[in-house]
């Protein structure tokens, strides 16, 4: 009989904390026996939903609803461990708090840098974040039996507020390599750009926390160096770069697409523009890199340890993208489902 692990998900049912869900479900469910308490089952293919034992289905996707689907489920049942995907300040602070309450091991999961947020926030957003993340936030930190962190700078984020390193596991979120084997047709946005332009693409929510402050300012400078790019944006949002109209023809907004359809982008594209003022370890760039596409991020959270094509200023931006033809091409390698496997796996054995 195998060892039950809890996956607490409650109602976060974005595509990347789904993609992080069921490939934790792969690498997990032939050693242990996997129960998923989300109050969003529908938002899994039938595959995922066979290879897990489902709870808390009933209960609405509202904060209560999630304490109640997590607290109904540990009064009826003992795994060895129960871990949060997502949401650190609140999932975090729900797993920790009830599983000490029924004496079962916890473990926290520190998913993007939270405290960091605050410092690239502005205005109320700035004090709210400070609040949630560095205030409530920390309350999960004393009652985890274990954390885990997506690299490095995590780890030093939670070692820096009182984490035993001991305590602290690394490990990244795990790709699927298998969605980017095969080469798809160049999608219907990219085959209108002209052919002596490349591409340099960016993946994710159009917002300022994304960074599109700085394509706002970056953009004119770039194309007055070389005027043979077009910047295409992949996702939803309001903004658009803010541009003078003589550039505008160089900008092509796709908007949210299919994650069916997002490999064919990144295998189109000749160089992936990730300028976001704050992240954990971004899924998109390491996609891209499975791609062959090359990446040029902004030097926060875990992506030093995925690039070294890392920026901190608008004009080390700009000399990246105009230079994208010299850049190296990382390995990403170390974040495939079979590279870490092993590695989930002993993690949490230590709770058998």
């Amino acid at each position: 009989m195998l060892p039950s692990l809890c996956l607490f998900l409650g109602g976060a049912d974005s595509f990347n904390v789904r993609q992080d869900t069921q490939n934790i479900i792969r690498l997990l469910s032939d050693r242990f026996d996997i129960h998923l308490v989300t109050t969003e089952p529908d938002a899994f293919d039938a595959s995922v939903l066979a290879a897990v034992k489902l709870f808390g289905t009933s209960a609405p996707s509202t904060r209560i609803g999630e304490i109640s689907a997590l607290s109904n489920y540990l009064r009826k049942n003992d795994p060895a461990v129960a871990i949060h995907i997502s949401e650190p300040p609140f999932h975090g602070t729900f797993v920790t708090v009830l599983a000490r309450r029924h004496d079962v091991p916890s473990v926290y999961r520190y998913a993007g840098d939270r405290f960091y947020e605050y410092r690239v926030s502005r205005g109320r957003k700035r004090l709210l974040r400070f609040g949630l993340n560095n205030v409530f936030g920390r309350i999960p930190l004393s009652l985890a039996d274990a954390c885990i962190t997506l690299g490095p700078a995590g780890k030093s984020r939670l070692t820096d507020r009182g984490v035993d390193s001991d305590r602290i596991g690394l490990l990244p979120p795990p790709i699927d390599q298998s969605r980017f084997d095969s080469s798809g047709e160049i999608p219907s946005p990219l085959s209108d750009i002209p052919d002596e332009r490349s591409v340099a693409l960016f993946v994710g929510r159009r917002s300022y926390m994304k960074g599109f402050d700085t394509f706002d300012a970056t953009i004119p400078r770039i194309l007055n160096r070389r005027n043979d790019l077009q910047f295409v944006f992949v996702g939803s949002g309001e903004r658009v770069p803010q541009i003078p109209e003589q550039y505008a023809d160089h900008v092509t907004v796709v908007g949210r697409v299919t994650p069916e359809s997002i490999a064919s982008y990144f295998q189109h594209a000749d160089v992936l523009a990730h300028p976001s003022l704050t992240e954990g370890l971004s899924r998109s760039v390491v996609e891209a890199l499975m791609c062959d596409t090359p990446v040029i991020v902004r030097d926060v959270g875990e992506l030093a340890s995925v690039t070294s094509n890392l920026f901190t200023t608008d004009a080390e931006f700009v000399d990246l993208v105009c230079g994208f033809e010299d850049l190296p091409l990382d390995d990403p390698e170390p974040f495939s489902m079979t590279a870490l496997k092993e590695q989930y796996v002993s993690f949490f054995t230590q709770f058998v």
